[in-house]
């Protein structure tokens, strides 16, 4: 638990800086009463803040991560399969964790070689099937997609096509 009284000036001076997750980890984890951020799947041992969403605090969970972008806007003036979100980092509801980093795949919808066709679509399917985001979860600590997601989703994989 912090014990200080917040002043409202942040220290101009000092600090230290790390370079990458693992440099981060470490420079928190040797530092006394030091704080950092990690992704959360790296933090390891270090703990992780509950943030103030709405008037609850909110820890980290898959589905909270899930859950702040499927309710987030999509982008306006995209293409119909470009689905990049405008995550509500000022969400009130305390199901959403809005501190999430969202990682996108990019393809062609239209290829002109039919074998490129089929491995972008056979390799995006895998992604965002269930197995593939438990894969990713297990070995990175990704958020699964919600089902909703991977439906949306699905819609660009279905639309993949070759041009020959």
């Amino acid at each position: 638990m912090w014990t200080e009284e917040p002043d409202g000036e942040w220290p101009l001076s000092g600090g230290e800086a790390a370079n990458q997750t693992s440099g981060m980890v470490s420079a928190v984890t040797a530092g006394e009463g030091a704080i950092g951020y990690a992704d959360e799947s790296q933090a390891g041992d270090l703990g992780v803040a509950n943030i103030g969403v709405g008037s609850e605090f909110v820890a980290p969970s898959p589905e909270a991560a899930a859950a702040v972008v499927e309710n987030s806007e999509l982008q306006s003036g995209r293409g119909e399969f470009d689905f990049a979100y405008d995550i509500n980092r000022t969400t009130t509801s305390a199901d959403e964790y809005p501190i999430v980093l969202v990682s996108y795949h990019i393809g062609c919808v239209s290829n002109d070689d039919a074998a490129q066709a089929d491995l972008l679509k056979s390799f995006l399917g895998y992604v965002i099937s269930e197995d593939g985001q438990q894969a990713a979860a297990d070995a990175a600590g990704s958020a699964p997609l919600s089902d909703t997601l991977r439906e949306q989703a699905q819609t660009a994989v279905d639309a993949i096509t070759s041009g020959s």
